[in-house]
């Protein structure tokens, strides 16, 4: 019954905001898509798993000239990988379905492997750690780990800071109470993004957000802008 009460508060702590920010038109349908998409990848995840083994067929390892051997090799490349994409397909899906009503970071760009496409039956593009150079590479994975921990340990900030904000927005009795309604909806947004991030850093992710964005890059960013 607890669990039930604190999920409606919280709840409603997000409907607030988005009453709150009614000037803004991208509120309720971020959040539709991202239930959306949510939903469409945590269904068809495993679909991955196939797909990237036929594309391991047909790619086959560019560095293995004969061309039965290069196949071979790329299919079971591409069977593993598949195991990772429909898994990484398959959780971030999940986390957008449960946390569809909070904000998320504005894009995903240069954070984390992206997932080929959109959707899993979608041909897409095959990120390479070894593209442009391998240190460039590998650096969406150092990358990841930093905005998880920043924002699932530091999210806490956006509380005094949106507080902040809406003090100084013109309307002190006005501004205040949304600052810290908008502050504990994204303090909330913060740390369920975040610790997915820190935790599933290996995870391949989707490779942009369609739901609500913070209104800053990093939690104190707010709280340091408006003093």
């Amino acid at each position: 019954m607890r669990k039930a009460q604190l999920a409606a508060a919280i709840c409603a702590v997000g409907l607030c905001t988005a009453v709150a920010q009614a000037q803004s038109d991208e509120v309720l349908p971020g959040m539709g898509n991202k239930l959306v998409r949510g939903l469409v990848n945590g269904i068809t995840g495993i679909v991955e798993w196939p797909v990237q083994t036929v594309k391991g067929y047909n790619n086959g390892l560019s560095l293995i000239e004969n061309e039965p051997t290069s196949k071979a090799v790329g299919t079971i490349l591409g069977f593993f990988r598949g195991i990772g994409h429909a898994a990484g397909r398959t959780v971030y899906g999940g986390l957008e379905v449960a946390t569809f009503w909070l904000p998320n970071p504005d894009s995903n760009e240069g954070v984390g492997v992206p997932l080929d496409a959109d959707f899993a039956w979608e041909q897409g593009e095959q990120y390479s750690i070894f593209k442009p150079t391998l240190k460039e590479g590998l650096m969406p994975y150092p990358r990841k780990i930093v905005r998880g921990v920043a924002n699932g340990f530091a999210g806490i900030a956006e509380v005094p800071g949106q507080i902040v904000k809406g003090a100084s927005s013109g309307d002190a009795l006005v501004g205040i109470p949304v600052g810290a309604v908008k502050g504990v909806w994204f303090w909330f947004g913060r740390s369920a993004n975040g610790y997915a991030d820190a935790i599933l850093f290996l995870a391949p992710n989707p490779p942009d957000q369609v739901g609500c964005g913070f209104d800053e890059e990093w939690p104190w960013d707010a709280l340091v802008d408006a003093l």
